[in-house]
């Protein structure tokens, strides 16, 4: 059985309005997708806390 919700799901939603691109990207740190799948979601690359400086 596959698992919900699925990219397809991810992306259907963010489409929608449903998501913002702080949800997607705690999609990437949950690792359920990609950061190439947050990019090809959200139109720009994947940057973590970590990568900015900042604390999580």
């Amino acid at each position: 059985m596959a698992s919900y919700p699925e990219f397809a799901d991810i992306k259907q939603f963010y489409d929608w309005k449903c998501y913002t691109d702080a949800d997607i990207r705690t999609y990437v740190e949950i690792d359920w997708i990609t950061p190439e799948q947050y990019e090809e979601i959200v139109g720009k690359p994947y940057e973590n806390n970590e990568s900015k400086g900042e604390i999580k």
